[in-house]
């Protein structure tokens, strides 16, 4: 049984502190948490599953299972997964990945342990899930490295290779690419097609290859129909991506494919990407040719292929259908023209009112539910025109 895979980007990005009212103010981004050792290399088993990371974090001698999340500028809990110990740290201002803020709680977490080094006075963020998910308990961020600790993720040895010492992986090779910080996350400069460069999250948090932002699309366009190296596969009105605050607006969604993506002197051909309303973002998928390293100290983060290969075929299947909640039910939030769910019958804002007869009451239940790939399914929709009607769908790898 296969659990359906939801669209779901929900990092988030921190605000420095401003004033509130006239009076109170925001907490501050802060790194002022220690380690417990000096002078370490220490490797941590990781799960590489469902095209994400996730590392075992240990508090107050309890086990949990985070999610590994370059696209988040500080470690996260969720609300329904407390943890004993916490001390308030104040209010702060994040921003998710479409580009909403939002205020949220920020607090003080007991010795957190990743792998041998112990990190205390770590301060998270407190939010509620975007998307239910079972057995995740929170996230760590991009703030271990902008500590100052060099980071390897190496999704074929299984590993996240952490350290303090200076320059730690610089003498390996790789493909080298200058990244800055905006909002605390990592933007590398990213040649997506042509001789259009862009700065683009690399954010380990979506499962996705490559999003580019609908309107830097636009702008490297520039009236024109097609660049070299870029193919428009066609476009429809839709919305999928999900941040902590909600759903992004719905907009045009443009299909793409990009013949030579580089990072660095290194070449991706045949990927399949798309727009979105929120940010551009280089997804966790990269690791799936090689493992990723960074240097904090040099703001290099350095793309290194498995086999020492100079350049990969991606040839990613293209994004055909996404689900969003509205109203608290599921919905088709996207369908691409021409694909299965749409030749199906599936359509934009169809609202999911039944599968198979039983009623699915919440978007959780619909996400949780335990779909069989090659299995056909007779979905009852609520049309956006109100009518009802019945679908045949077929759960497809």
């Amino acid at each position: 049984m296969h659990r359906l895979i939801v669209t779901a980007i929900a990092c988030f990005c921190l605000v420095p502190g401003f004033a509130q009212h006239q009076t109170d103010k925001l907490a501050r981004y802060s790194l002022d948490f220690t380690l417990s050792q000096t002078n370490f290399v220490d490797s941590i088993a990781i799960e590489w599953t469902g095209g994400q990371v996730y590392v075992p974090v240990e508090i107050n001698g309890k086990r949990y299972r985070f999610l590994f999340d370059t696209g988040a500028g500080q470690t996260l809990i969720f609300s329904d997964t407390p943890i004993d110990g916490c001390q308030s740290a104040g209010q702060i201002v994040s921003v998710d990945a479409i580009g909403r803020r939002d205020t949220v709680t920020m607090t003080t977490l007991p010795p957190l342990t990743l792998g041998n080094i112990t990190f205390t006075g770590c301060q998270a963020t407190v939010q509620q899930r975007a998307v239910h998910r079972n057995n995740l308990d929170g996230i760590i961020g991009f703030d271990i490295i902008n500590k100052g600790l060099n980071a390897k993720i190496d999704v074929r040895a299984g590993l996240l290779i952490l350290s303090d010492r200076r320059d730690f992986f610089d003498t390996e090779a790789g493909y080298e690419a200058r990244y800055r910080l905006h909002y605390h996350v990592p933007y590398i400069i990213l040649n997506p097609f042509a001789k259009y460069k862009a700065p683009t999250l690399f954010d380990t948090g979506s499962r996705q290859f490559y999003v580019i932002n609908d309107n830097q699309l636009d702008e490297a366009l520039d009236g024109r129909t097609r660049l070299p190296g870029l193919q428009v596969d066609g476009r429809v009105r839709g919305r999928y991506a999900i941040g902590h605050s909600g759903t992004e607006p719905e907009g045009d969604v443009t299909f793409l494919t990009l013949n030579a993506m580089k990072w660095g002197d290194f070449l991706f051909s045949d990927v399949s990407a798309m727009t979105t309303q929120g940010g551009s973002h280089l997804g966790a998928a990269v690791l799936s040719y090689g493992s990723v390293t960074f240097n904090p100290r040099r703001r290099r983060a350095k793309f290194q292929p498995f086999d020492d290969a100079t350049f990969c075929s991606v040839a990613n299947k293209p994004f055909d259908i996404a689900f969003i909640a509205v109203d608290g039910l599921p919905a088709v939030g996207l369908v691409r023209e021409g694909c299965d769910a749409f030749q199906q019958g599936l359509r934009y804002g169809d609202i999911i009112l039944s599968i198979d007869n039983k009623p699915i009451r919440s978007f959780n239940q619909f996400i949780a539910w335990p779909f069989e790939k090659g299995r056909s399914y007779r979905f009852t929709v609520r049309t956006r025109n109100g009518e009802t009607r019945q679908v045949e769908w077929v759960r497809l790898p």
